[in-house]
């Protein structure tokens, strides 16, 4: 299974990954609808970004009542959205805060991959902020 792994130190908070994600996902440019977020603390000038990291014991998968958090092919945990009830109990649970809710539509979202290709990594190839290893 592939993941995206984080260099927190080479990012340097452009967002640029977020706007790259939600085009490829919802056609719009919008931090809101990301799969991946970049964390600031602007006290140490740091940003870090946040993605799932598709647990191995993933605790989004137990807490989910109506199973919309499984297993896909590759052994990545996917969140089906036309499943979810929007009952947040999997944002609750996620070490990483990487699970996501959609006011508008009422469910959660997280990262899926971009099936092997992800667009944050492709617009953070200069930074290398995160990578995508197989």
């Amino acid at each position: 299974m592939g993941k995206i792994v984080v260099t927190p130190e080479n990012c340097t908070g452009c967002n640029a990954c977020m706007l790259a994600c939600s085009f490829a996902h919802e056609k719009a440019s919008s931090y809101r609808l990301s799969r991946i977020r970049i964390r600031k603390n602007e006290d140490i000038e740091n940003s870090v970004p946040v993605v799932c990291q598709h647990c191995e014991d993933a605790p989004c998968m137990d807490a989910c009542p109506v199973g919309a958090i499984r297993r896909g092919a590759e052994n990545e945990v996917l969140l089906a959205s036309e499943d979810c009830t929007g009952c947040q109990q999997c944002m609750e649970v996620c070490p990483f805060r990487a699970i996501f809710f959609d006011q508008q539509k009422g469910v959660a979202f997280k990262c899926d991959l971009c099936q092997g290709a992800p667009a944050c990594v492709k617009m953070c190839q200069l930074a290398k902020a995160i990578r995508y290893e197989r």
